[in-house]
């Protein structure tokens, strides 16, 4: 709280510093094209009058806005230039003083467009588009998207892949945050998933790929940030769009929605809603080889999984204007999960030894409602000429999770000892109450540098209770001991300060530090000792940017990051799946730290070469276990020693014919672990690369076609291996009633080639997993436009990261 409360004091000494700073001119304003989409990274160039000479520049943020420092008194115009754009020019003005001000409010590109064959093509804005080795990846209007869940468009994004339990990896690296809108997701892994499955990708503009955040970020996240950035309106009156689908892969399941924006005077509302019914069907072979002293067993498992979840999703919101300096929102996003789960298993547990075989047929059924209530009070404010900004949030999170196991297992013996079945049963509950408060402050120091500082407190209060029974003599029995409790309250208080500056037409420079102070305690209510956590710990980074020529620009960074562990994996529940299978918990495991090193080259500004080294202490992961005496298979997570990542990512777009562009990406990375157990270190490595392609061509009839393929080779994480996989999605999309209309057909997996093949052993025990996860399927998407101007523009942005690990 000392270095806190110190903090705060530095914090306002410099607030009010900066007002007697002197103040300078400036010329501002905001680029989109012609469908009303905003324009980042395009090149903004202050033009002296009558010679055409550039004075001065710099290029536009994310949400297409700029803003530069006068020049020198004297005639200018300002001229803007963007791949897949004609150079736009505004008329000439006169800056007649040093406090010469002049908004130039919004400036509209027009599309470039050539002939071919005496068909007229566009020359289609980039896909993929890259500014100090981070990405933005395009969503909106693309083939693939319609349809889609955000989970499918994230997992198509370059330099990202799925990992086996569902976690995003970056660049072949495990510990992504995922943010909405800048605000951390604050789900587990499963619970993100299962969001980002129910989350139409029609709702969202774009993908940012953040591979070094800054320090003020939060150090959450080993492997870098990925950041959803939904639609919203930024144009007047009242506008939006409706759709809905249908999707087959084995059963049926659709969705539908709709996004509505109004502004008026000071005003600005909007809301989505997206109701979705999705589900999964797996099918699974597991093989086990037990060995122990003595004795052998072979357990082998054939399973089919059916899941269904029905997902409606509520986000609203307003902001006000206060003027043209200040503005203030609030905003609500309220989403409620429905899951049923059927789970079914033959399996053969086999006694070498004694040749004495075991059938077993189980059933797991799970029945769970889960819900997720997100509220956030923002202000943004212009305090300054110069440009000093000031913003603040106000969080609140509930989550609430119920779920109801019923489980049948059926048992022959070959011995001829009499068939037996068992009922069980199991209930858990459990619930998140997060509170989240932050300020951020921006001071610009002079043209070229500026400092940014902030604070933040947050605070984490999680109940849950696993209630297990047993089924005798019609009689519901609770069994203590697979029954328990745990109560888990977690602070965390940070303070950031972060400073840039252009050293020169050739050099930036970017450097922060960031503090984060954890207090949590844990307290089960049997079996296990209360857990208590108290850190300060510090998380540099730095970047260094070097323009070498037109032609060729690199980015240095390093960073230090935390993973800290998901709330659900603190717990210490004993998860039951079927008689020879359950998943655990550990309260005492630590958080992972990583150090990052990146230097991040673009050629010819739009090949894109990325290095990185990552060295991780307490890698977190799961880890098999096999009991030899009772024959069960124990999915634990647990900190293992060492991890370490050498990687090379490699981004080329390609115009084949005006017509016909593609976007590649390649990943390669030689991955290292240490794992220690039994005081036994275990090493495993392996060469992983994977290759992605999207591929979008302009076809007759003003049909737009989009492939993706991918290739993902052998790969070790922990002590598993995985075998190499690859699929093809396609889309076709067509536009009627002057493009109010879209019409999109939609093809997964086509040749249902997405299998799951994992390979690990331990100390002579083996454990083989074959499953595919019924990813091939077929759709149909309508999309209708309400307006005529479509709506694309983030909303505030704030940040909270204790929600990415609740599980909710």
């Amino acid at each position: 709280m000392k270095l806190y409360n110190n903090f705060l004091v530095t914090f306002l000494v410099l607030f009010m510093a900066q007002m007697s700073f002197a103040q300078y001119g400036s010329l501002s304003g905001n680029l989109q094209d012609q469908k009303k989409e905003t324009i980042p990274f395009a090149t903004v160039a202050v033009v002296k009058l009558p010679d055409s000479t550039v004075v001065t520049g710099s290029t536009t943020e994310m949400d297409g806005s700029f803003n530069l420092k006068a020049p020198q008194k004297g005639d200018y115009l300002l001229r803007f230039s963007a791949i897949g754009f004609k150079s736009t020019f505004t008329d000439p003005f006169e800056v007649k003083s040093e406090t010469y001000q002049h908004d130039f409010g919004w400036i509209t590109m027009k599309e470039e467009v050539t002939m071919l064959n005496e068909v007229m093509v566009k020359a289609w804005r980039p896909r993929v588009e890259v500014e100090g080795g981070n990405m933005v990846v395009a969503v909106e209007g693309t083939a693939l998207a319609a349809g889609s869940s955000a989970f499918e468009v994230i997992s198509r994004a370059p330099g990202v892949t799925v990992g086996q339990d569902g976690n995003f990896q970056l660049n072949g690296k495990q510990g992504v945050s995922v943010m909405i809108d800048g605000r951390l997701s604050y789900l587990s892994t499963e619970e993100l998933k299962t969001m980002l499955e129910g989350m139409s990708a029609e709702n969202i503009r774009n993908i940012e790929i953040i591979n070094n955040p800054s320090a003020k970020y939060d150090a959450e996240g080993t492997a870098g940030i990925l950041n959803i950035n939904l639609k919203k309106n930024t144009r007047g009156g009242f506008n939006g769009s409706t759709y809905a689908g249908y999707n087959y892969n084995g059963e049926h399941w659709y969705n539908a929605g709709a996004n509505l924006n109004y502004k008026k005077g000071n005003w600005n509302s909007y809301m989505s809603f997206d109701m979705r019914k999705d589900g999964m069907i797996r099918d699974q072979v597991m093989k086990r080889e037990i060995t122990a002293e003595g004795e052998n067993s072979y357990f082998n498992q054939l399973g089919e999984d059916l899941r269904r979840t029905y997902v409606p999703s509520l986000r609203i919101g307003t902001d006000y204007s206060i003027n043209d300096d200040h503005k203030v929102g609030v905003m609500a996003n309220l989403t409620y999960q429905v899951k049923d789960n059927e789970w079914h298993t033959w399996g053969t547990l086999q006694n070498l030894n004694t040749n004495e075989n075991t059938g077993i047929d189980a059933w797991n059924y799970l029945e769970e409602d889960f819900s997720n209530a997100r509220f956030n009070l923002h202000y943004t404010g212009k305090l300054d000429s110069l440009g000093t900004r000031l913003s603040a949030d106000l969080d609140y999170v509930r989550l609430d999770e119920n779920g109801d196991s019923r489980f049948v297992n059926h048992f022959e013996y070959s011995s001829g000892k009499s068939p037996l079945t068992e009922v069980l049963f199991s209930n858990n509950d459990s619930y998140f109450d997060i509170y989240s408060a932050k300020v951020d402050l921006s001071l610009p120091l002079n043209q070229t540098s500026a400092l940014e500082m902030g604070v933040k407190a947050s605070k984490v209060i999680s109940d849950s209770q696993l209630e297990f029974f047993t089924f005798k003599n019609s009689v519901k029995e609770l069994d203590p001991s697979r029954s328990n409790s745990f109560r888990y309250q977690e602070n965390i208080y940070a303070a950031y300060l972060s400073y840039s500056n252009q050293l020169s037409d050739n050099w930036n420079l970017q450097a922060g530090l960031r503090a984060e102070q954890t207090v949590a305690d844990g307290k089960a209510q049997e079996k296990i000792d209360a857990v208590s956590r108290n850190y300060l710990e510090f998380f540099p980074n730095l970047q260094i940017e070097q323009t070498v020529s037109d032609n060729y620009k690199i980015n240095y960074s390093f960073s230090r990051r935390i993973l800290r562990p998901d709330y659900n994996k603190l717990n210490p529940f004993i998860f039951y799946i079927d008689p020879y299978t359950y998943v655990d918990g550990n309260p005492q495991l630590r958080p992972q730290f990583t150090n990052s090193f990146q230097v991040a080259q673009t050629f010819w500004k739009k090949y894109n070469l990325l290095l990185g080294y990552d060295h991780s202490e307490d890698f977190i992961g799961e880890i098999p276990l096999q009991d030899p005496e009772t024959k069960q298979a124990v999915f634990s997570i647990r900190n293992m020693k060492d991890f370490r990542n050498y990687s090379a990512t490699i981004m080329a777009p390609f115009e084949i014919f005006p017509s016909w562009h593609m976007n590649n990406s390649i990943i390669m990375a030689q991955q290292e672990y240490e794992i220690l157990i039994d005081d036994n270190v275990i090493e495993n490595e392996d060469f992983f690369f994977t290759v992605q392609s999207t591929q979008r061509i302009n076809l007759p009839m003003d049909l737009d076609l989009e492939i993706f393929a991918a290739y993902q080779g052998p790969l070790a994480y922990g002590l598993y291996q995985f075998e190499e996989e690859w699929w093809i999605d396609a889309g076709l999309k067509r536009s009627f009633l002057k493009d109010k209309l879209d019409v999109t057909l939609k093809a997964t997996d086509i040749f249902k080639t997405t299998g799951s093949n994992v390979d690990s052993e331990i100390n002579g025990n083996r454990t083989i997993i074959n499953q595919y996860l019924g990813n091939r399927g077929i759709s149909l998407n309508l999309r209708y436009s309400l307006s005529k101007e479509k709506t694309t523009s983030p909303v505030p942005q704030s940040e909270l990261e204790e929600l990415d690990r609740a599980g909710g």
